[in-house]
Parts: C-alpha cells; structure tokens; sequence
C-alpha cells in the first residue's frame, strides 16, 4: 500500500475513526493501534511483519534484563549481545549480498567457487529505521533504568508506528510511549496536520517528481550528451529534489501522526539556507543526526578527548552514517567528505578560539559591521555551503563513483554542446528552494483560514487543494527516495 494512494487514504480514514473512538480506553486502543501498524507494514512489498516484531519484542527482554541488572558488567554485556543483535539483523539485510560478491572475488583467483545463496535476499523497507529506534531505547535504559518501559505492547507500538515505519523520523521511547495515554487534540493541531499533509503532497508529487522526471534522472543516467550547464543544473536540481522528497514524506508523517494525536520531532529546518556544513546537518534528517550524535559521536568520545580525536570521531561518525545507507564506496565518500568538512569547521573555530585567547595576536582591524555587506557575506556563504552539498550528493544518487567522476567530468569540461533543458525546470527549482522559507507561513496561514470556515468549509478546501496539488503531479508517482534506506 503506497502512502499516496486511494487505498492508504481509505485506510488512513478508518484508522483515524478508530483512533479518535478507542483513544484512552486502554487495552482495547493499545491493540488497535498495534494491528493498524503490523496491516500497515504487511501490505508493503515486504511483507515480513516479523521484523518489527521481533525487534520490539527483542529489545523490550533487553531492556528489562539491562534494568534490573545490578552488576555493571552484566548490564555491559547484555547491552553489547542487543546491539549486535540488531546490528548483526540490520547488516544481514543490507550488506549480505555485498559481502557475498566480495567474497566470491576474493576466491575467484584461487579456483574457489562459494555456492550460490540458497535464498534470496531482498530488503525490507523501514528496517533501518526501527531497528534504529530499538537500538536507542536499549541504551536510553542502560544510561538510567527509570526510563524502562514494563508493557510490551507499547515498546510495539513504539518500533512499529506506521507514520514513521518505512522512513521515519526516528523516534525516541522517551517522547513517544508517554503520548500514547495522553493525546493531543484541538481544532488548530487537526488543521496544522492537515497543513503538513498537504506540504508533503506538494513537495513530493509536484516538486520532486517533476525536477526527476524531467532534468534529473536522464542526466544522471548519461551526463555525456547533455552540455555542462546542463549537468551542473541537474546537480542542484537533485539537491532540491531530495529536499522536496524526503522532508515531503516527513510533513505526511508527522502530519498523520498529529492528525492522531501524537507529537513526532521535527525532521528538517531550512537546510539549504546556512553558512556552514555544520549548520547543514543541524537541519537536515535532524532524527538521524541527533542519533548518530547521542549514541555513536557522543559514545566514542565527542570532543572531550582532545582535538584530534574529536576530528576523528567526526570521520568515523559520518563515515559510518554514510554506510548506513549501503554497502558502497560512494556511501562511503559522501560521508567521509562530510566528516571532513566538520572536521574543517571544527579546526577553523579552535584555531579561531585560540588566538582569540592569545593575548600576543593581534585582533583583525576590520569587522564586517555595515548590516548590508554583513548580509552579503552571509549569502555568499549560504550559496557556498549548497553548492558543496549539492555536489556531494552526486555520490549520493548516482549509479556509482564511475558514473559520480563522469558527471564531475561532463561539469567541468565546459561543453556547451549537447542537450539542454526545459525552461520549467527552472521556476520548479526556485518554488523548491522558496518553499523552505514560504513553507512554514503558508501553513500558518492556511490554519488560521481553515479556523475561521465551517467545518463542511474546511472539508472542502481541503478536498480541493489536495485535487489540485494530485493534478499538477506525474501520472506515475515514483517511490521515495528514502524508502530504499
């Protein structure tokens, strides 16, 4: 069941029905929730329900035995044995048929033949993502037992809620188990989900999709006939279009899961409008960034041991964050080079800190204190900061890092030959880009509209700009980009 469609959206009103009428009657609601969930998650490709489940169910036993274990060492012990379960299940899914091909060409010089695999691997959407969320509460635990949850079922309903299922955000226990008794519900949260619904729908069907269906994936499939401008456009126009892509599934998410009461955190800021690479990633898929500083960065030492240890603790962090999104190089590289960067930023402010404490350095004469030339710095930093981000995304999306040096390639050879582009390429991309700034005011605005209307009023407008922003869209929607991760 793909999540714009007539029947998610038919599902989706039974849900909210069935929310809204058993919400705070205890068990009764905890099962329906639970069973919305796992039919939710079985109409997916996958269909493997036992996932989540066993997930949920693994980490609760866990997380119990972790909290009521007074020996430090037991509680040590039982941690390591979770995360390698749930590691060992997240990296047999995305990383076994790697391995097995890097094993196979290992052997190959030595006239070794490995069997083919008995059974086809394939992957299931959202694994990433709850096994994530099951990894963190165990730890949550470990660092203070008051945070253990003795109901199983809401630990389910935690690991398995399906606004957040196949792509997040990804949650923490300790902000979303404690709604489930207690919603949330007035007349503007209803509105500002819908609002948030309806900016995903926009996002993704009209922006995303037309920047790759019409200048992105034909040019990152042959770079080679296009003219450099044109490639260098595709770049950012990717930029964009994952921006519109994955923050439009997190508006729907977070959307939904308000529209049901729950309070999700919030996934993206304005990530294309910043001065530095830090900034960046304070913006963008704020839920796994925030992850991967609580429980990798933070865990392997932070910034408490030294300066160089910190540089590297950034380069494993975002290294291994670019792993995450699979087995290959340019997974790899994307991250690194983004480690890299902070790792920059990092030594530019310590340099900048210790010569400020340096009594026998003299301070810079100038200082940038006209408002105008300020601003303009400014812009030119935030321009500076897209255009780097933009092309590390080209190991991002494309095939591999051959085709990745072929689109650099096509860039910088200054070919003014080849094919060009649609002249609506371009408003598309500048609507992308405003959306970031235009996007919270609209919503604004269209919740205090909505307030004023009759409740058959606000229906209606609604059901009409939901039409208009499904007729502006492609025929044949394609998938979110993060479902594959």
């Amino acid at each position: 069941m793909f999540l714009i469609s007539f029947e998610f959206s038919l599902f989706l009103l039974v849900v909210l029905w069935l929310n809204w009428t058993l919400r705070g009657k205890g068990v009764y609601y905890r099962f329906f929730l639970l069973a919305a969930n796992f039919f939710f998650y079985a109409t997916q490709k996958t269909g493997l329900i036992l996932l989540p489940l066993g997930v949920g169910i693994s980490n609760y036993v866990f997380a119990l035995l972790i909290s009521r274990s007074t020996r430090q060492g037991t509680r040590k012990a039982l941690l390591w044995i979770d995360m390698v379960l749930n590691l060992g299940l997240l990296a047999f899914y995305k990383y076994f048929d790697f391995l097995y091909h890097c094993l196979d060409s290992v052997l190959v010089p030595l006239h070794i033949q490995l069997p083919p695999p008995f059974f086809d691997i394939f992957f299931p959407i959202g694994i990433s993502f709850f096994t994530f969320q099951g990894i963190s509460y165990c730890i949550d635990v470990y660092r203070d037992r008051d945070q253990v949850i003795k109901n199983p079922v809401d630990i389910l309903l935690f690991v398995s809620f399906f606004p957040t299922i196949l792509a997040g955000p990804i949650m923490r226990a300790r902000t979303f188990i404690p709604q489930i008794d207690h919603p949330e519900f007035d007349s503007r949260s209803f509105q500002e989900g819908f609002a948030l619904i309806l900016s995903g729908l926009f996002k993704k069907l009209v922006i995303s999709s037309y920047l790759s269906e019409h200048i992105v994936r034909d040019v990152f499939q042959a770079p080679a006939g296009y003219s450099s401008p044109t490639v260098l456009l595709a770049v950012f126009a990717y930029s964009i279009q994952i921006y519109c892509d994955f923050s439009g599934y997190s508006d729907i998410a977070i959307g939904i899961a308000q529209l049901m009461g729950y309070r999700l955190p919030p996934n993206f800021g304005m990530p294309y409008a910043v001065s530095n690479v830090q900034e960046f990633w304070r913006h963008w898929h704020i839920s796994l960034s925030t992850w991967l500083r609580d429980y990798l960065y933070i865990p392997l030492g932070g910034s408490k041991k030294g300066k160089v240890r910190k540089y590297l603790n950034l380069l494993i962090t975002m290294g291994l964050g670019g792993l995450w999104h699979g087995p290959d190089s340019r997974f790899l590289l994307w991250g690194l080079l983004h480690g890299a960067f902070l790792a920059l930023k990092h030594m530019w402010r310590d340099l900048r800190q210790s010569l400020s404490a340096d009594k026998t350095v003299k301070k810079a004469p100038w200082r940038l204190s006209t408002p105008g030339l300020a601003r303009f710095c400014n812009f030119g930093q935030c321009l500076l900061v897209f255009t780097l981000v933009s092309f590390l995304w080209v190991f991002f999306r494309a095939e591999n890092s051959a085709r990745a040096f072929e689109i650099f390639r096509a860039i910088f050879a200054c070919k003014f030959g080849g094919a060009g582009f649609e002249f609506p390429v371009l408003p598309a991309m500048a609507a992308g880009l405003a959306i970031q700034f235009a996007g919270p005011k609209l919503s604004q605005f269209y919740t205090r509209l909505q307030e004023r209307l009759p409740l058959h009023l606000q229906a209606a407008a609604a059901a009409l700009i939901c039409t208009v922003i499904i007729r502006l869209g492609p025929s044949g929607i394609p998938p979110f980009i993060y479902f594959q991760f």
